[in-house]
């Protein structure tokens, strides 16, 4: 009997900055609404479903406007399991957070956006991901 594959192809049509910083989530969401002038408000926990019963809950803050999506997630699951402490990035676990931008205004300029958020006090590290080098970029849909 012939198997049939069904391939899923998402477009990922956002920017996905990674950070570094040695902070609790909510300091930095702080940070982030006062240095970027957004308001990003704690939302419920992304929870992802793994095989053997195993879930990640990761902590989300959201801004949604009319054309702007901004999503602040950190890496590590907020389970409290310590033998599967899993990231929501596996290949991209030495950063601590994510911003997820979602951006349909054709006036945006990304590069504007990024050094604003290498700025903010406790930023140590922001950088730009390349979606399609990264394995398990089907966490980032939800």
């Amino acid at each position: 009997m012939a198997k049939n594959k069904l391939l899923v192809d998402y477009q990922f049509d956002f920017i996905l900055v990674a950070i570094n910083a040695s902070i609790k989530p909510h300091k930095l969401a702080w940070a982030i609404n006062k240095h970027l002038t957004v308001n990003l408000v704690r939302d419920k926990n992304i929870s992802l479903e793994f095989n053997e019963g195993r879930f990640l809950s990761i902590i989300n803050f959201l801004d949604e406007t009319e054309y702007q999506k901004l999503r602040l997630l950190y890496n590590r699951s907020d389970n409290t399991d310590d033998q599967f402490s899993a990231y929501l990035l596996p290949e991209l676990k030495n950063f601590d957070f994510f911003l997820v931008l979602e951006n349909e205004s054709n006036t945006f300029d990304e590069n504007a956006f990024i050094s604003s958020t290498k700025q903010i006090p406790f930023v140590q590290f922001a950088t730009k991901v390349d979606l399609q080098t990264l394995k398990s970029r089907d966490n980032l849909i939800f």
